[in-house]
């Protein structure tokens, strides 16, 4: 196993709401933690997340202190978060986007750290792991994660 990860928003946030696939979730990132595997996204997650979070909360499912915590809680995990100043990352999830017929460039942006970085990204998203599950193998989705005793 990397010692580096790329983890998208759809994971993070089963760290911390009860979905599912949010104990194969949790297990992952101990799993991880204890392999002190280094967790990187692009700046994009804290936006993704927090939106969700407030979603959540617009919706009913969560108080307004709880998605203030829940961002909290994603943002203390360790990830360590990328700044690109650069228009690669940009142009990589550009070209991305229009490979894997992406309906945006959201996602591609992790699949541009990923590639660049030369490590595994792990996501929850279902959407997105149906475009791109039968192209590239370093891409993994949550619920497929076997959970050991």
């Amino acid at each position: 196993m990397s010692n580096l990860v790329v983890v998208d928003a759809s994971l993070a946030i089963k760290w911390v709401l009860n979905e599912p696939d949010s104990d194969r979730a949790l297990a992952l990132l101990n799993q991880w933690n204890a392999n002190k595997v280094v967790m990187i996204a692009p700046s994009l997650l804290s936006f993704e997340v927090s939106n969700a979070f407030y979603k959540n909360y617009l919706r009913g499912k969560l108080t307004f202190t709880q998605a203030k915590e829940a961002i909290q809680e994603v943002l203390s995990l360790g990830i360590e978060l990328e700044f690109s100043e650069t228009p690669d990352l940009h142009h990589e999830a550009i070209v991305l986007s229009e490979r894997y017929k992406l309906p945006a460039t959201y996602d591609a942006h992790y699949l541009a750290l990923a590639e660049r970085e030369n490590c595994e990204l792990w996501t929850a998203d279902l959407r997105f792991w149906n475009a791109i599950k039968h192209h590239i193998n370093w891409v993994h989705m949550v619920g497929d994660y076997e959970m050991t005793n």
